[in-house]
């Protein structure tokens, strides 16, 4: 096996390796230990550091807790040969460092004569390093000794980014939890105590304020009851079951109108309507329906209606109310908050939740005559989704499925050119397995001169480039390519096809169409195998014999010089021969673009030029050969 093949295959157990459910220290551990077998080095460590204290800690370490450098070791950075790696920005490889690095103070403290470190990077600021070190010297460091490292601190840092987010994340939402707990615990507690010692008031005192008073005191325990009501839901997962709405909505209605008994509360169903729904479905539709009851006035006038629709179920709400302001109706609408826009209570977003974990909507619309509420429900829910629909996980096979099944390469690469992402077809682009690319430089895959700078600055999406690559074997391609800056932050596209046969072709095509442009007679070559043989190539002789410019008569077909009086037994048998892909001469009336007529001496024989089905189309004005007259009545000459 060659050393190339030890690098795909390192490669491989690398990216598998990244790939396992399994913690960050496991899997940077096991990717040290790896790195630590490829190079043949003593030991590896992934590193955090603090330039501000010169802080150096060993995060994560191949040695043991009784090696020279244990998991959590602390040291001065200045006593450590990754603050040059600090210092230059860039990887360093120093496999003998008593020839180079002699009197460097690390040398005498730590005792390592090898050293190869490649800095880490988040936010745009060097935060650590993964170095790999031996206490002997050794041999220079390879290509794919330092490419395979590079790897290595990539995958690293990809790691740790999605470590950073994870963190933030459970951090938030462990706060959120607390406080919630906290604050519905807390005003539960101390509305009740406010409620007994305002009842005790009450009782001695004799205002107008009390009903006022206890009212509001409700609400913030009603709120607090909501909350928790509104984490339960959040946090449990249930099962769907088959319910049937229309009599859950008959049920519903009779517990609220015995709530509110001034409201008149009427429901429409035809007959059983039966769907598959989660527990909470009932308590949305019940905040609903009993927030038309207790806001639409004094006395309102409410419609429930069950009906079915193309695949799903709905249920409309009318009331005759003043209507739902418009925060509230955006809470419906998109189930988001901001500072200028919210709803008075969790009701509506209790419902606006449950309504979406079962993949359906809520439309909200206030008129002048109330407001209509419309839930609607997929009556057949996709198959293994969760309560808590998981977008992202769907967007994520989606996006796999679309990239690996791809017919072109797909790169994705860091600001300085590092691949981080790449398809199959990308590694056959560039004539390796695809993991094989990650880490490398896409620019160090061209035979030319270009800088990642030039590929993604004022890149178009929609507009094509080439560059020559060259792979490993010294074989040369033309890649078409689009790029796309930015696609995330730091993070930019490279997307490209291999056309080196393509370009062979027009090539040879050229070469061959360079005789036919100073040719004395009209040459037109068609696309024999697309639609209507469009033309494809027209030299300066036909452009003159018919009057029209080249611009004009690209993509045609030859019948835009036919004219009222071409004979069509003729034009026939000129099809034909085509169609037979043989031979075929013709002598037909044709109309230049002054409107002129001409006698056309046509021959057309199939051809094959760079792999490429063509008719070669050879054109004569014989006017003047035809001793007969060219009036519209006169004879056809002989074909």
């Amino acid at each position: 096996m060659t050393h190339s093949d030890d690098l795909v295959a390192a490669q491989q157990q690398l990216i598998a390796l990244f790939r396992r459910d399994c913690p960050f220290d496991q899997k940077a551990r096991d990717a040290l230990q790896l790195g630590v077998s490829y190079l043949g080095v003593d030991n590896g460590h992934l590193t955090r550091i603090d330039t501000t204290i010169n802080d150096w800690q060993a995060m994560v370490s191949t040695d043991d807790a009784d090696g020279h450098t244990p998991p959590e070791l602390e040291l001065d950075l200045r006593e450590t040969y990754c603050r040059r790696t600090i210092d230059a920005g860039q990887q360093l490889a120093v496999p003998d460092i008593s020839a180079e690095w002699a009197d460097d103070p690390a040398r005498q403290t730590r005792e390592l004569d090898c050293y190869l470190g490649t800095p880490i990077v988040l936010d745009g600021e060097p935060c650590g390093t993964v170095c790999f070190v031996a206490a002997e010297g050794r041999e220079l460091f390879t290509d794919a000794d330092r490419q395979f490292a590079e790897l290595v601190t990539c995958l690293l840092e990809r790691e740790l980014e999605r470590e950073t987010v994870a963190t933030a994340l459970t951090n938030q939402t462990t706060l959120a939890t607390v406080l919630n707990r906290v604050l519905r615990h807390n005003l539960r507690n101390e509305m009740s105590v406010i409620r007994g010692f305002t009842q005790l008031i009450a009782e001695e005192t004799d205002t107008d304020h009390d009903d006022t008073i206890f009212e509001h005191i409700d609400d913030l325990l009603q709120l607090s009851e909501k909350a928790r009501e509104l984490e339960r839901i959040v946090t449990t997962d249930a099962d769907r079951a088959s319910v049937d709405i229309s009599a859950l909505v008959e049920r519903l209605v009779d517990d609220i109108a015995d709530d509110y008994p001034a409201a008149s509360i009427s429901v429409v169903a035809d007959g059983s309507i039966t769907t598959a729904v989660l527990p909470s479905f009932e308590r949305a539709l019940a905040e609903l329906i009993e927030n038309a009851a207790k806001h639409a006035g004094s006395a309102p006038t409410i419609t429930v209606t069950v009906e079915t629709v193309p695949d799903a179920v709905e249920i409309e709400i009318v009331d005759d109310g003043p209507g739902l302001s418009d925060q509230e109706i955006d809470v419906l609408d998109t189930g988001t908050e901001t500072p200028f826009t919210h709803g008075s209570g969790l009701g509506l977003w209790l419902a606006h939740w449950i309504v979406s974990s079962h993949e359906g909507w809520i439309d909200a619309t206030a008129t002048a005559s109330g407001t209509v509420m419309t839930v609607s429900v997929p009556r057949k829910p996709a198959m293994g989704i969760s309560p808590e629909l998981p977008e992202l996980t769907r967007a994520r096979d989606t996006y796999r499925a679309a990239v690996e099944g791809a017919r072109d390469g797909i790169i994705v690469v860091t600001d300085d050119g590092r691949i981080v992402e790449a398809n199959p077809a990308a590694g056959e682009l560039f004539g390796v397995d695809h993991t094989a690319l990650l880490g490398r430089v896409i620019t160090d895959l061209f035979s030319e001169s270009v800088t990642v700078d030039e590929i993604w600055a004022d890149a178009d999406p929609n507009e094509r480039a080439t560059v020559t690559a060259v792979d490993d074997a010294g074989t040369e391609r033309v890649i078409e390519y689009t790029a796309a800056a930015e696609i995330v932050a730091g993070h930019h596209l490279f997307v490209g096809r291999d056309v080196t046969e393509r370009v062979e072709r027009e090539a040879e095509l050229s070469r061959k169409t360079q005789a036919m442009d100073t040719a004395p007679i009209g040459i037109i070559l068609t696309d024999h195998t697309a639609e209507d043989n469009p033309i494809i190539y027209a030299n300066d002789a036909f452009c003159s014999l018919t009057g029209y410019d080249e611009s004009e008569i690209l993509g045609q077909n030859c019948r835009f010089l036919q004219t009222d009086d071409t004979d069509p037994a003729r034009v026939r048998r000129l099809r034909e021969g085509i169609d037979a892909e043989e031979t075929v001469s013709v002598t037909i009336r044709n109309r230049r673009q002054d409107g002129t007529r001409f006698w056309n001496h046509v021959t057309v024989a199939p051809v094959e030029a760079g792999g490429e089905e063509l008719l070669v189309g050879f054109q004569e004005d014989v006017t003047d050969r035809i001793d007969r007259p060219l009036t519209p009545d006169g004879p056809s000459p002989p074909g």
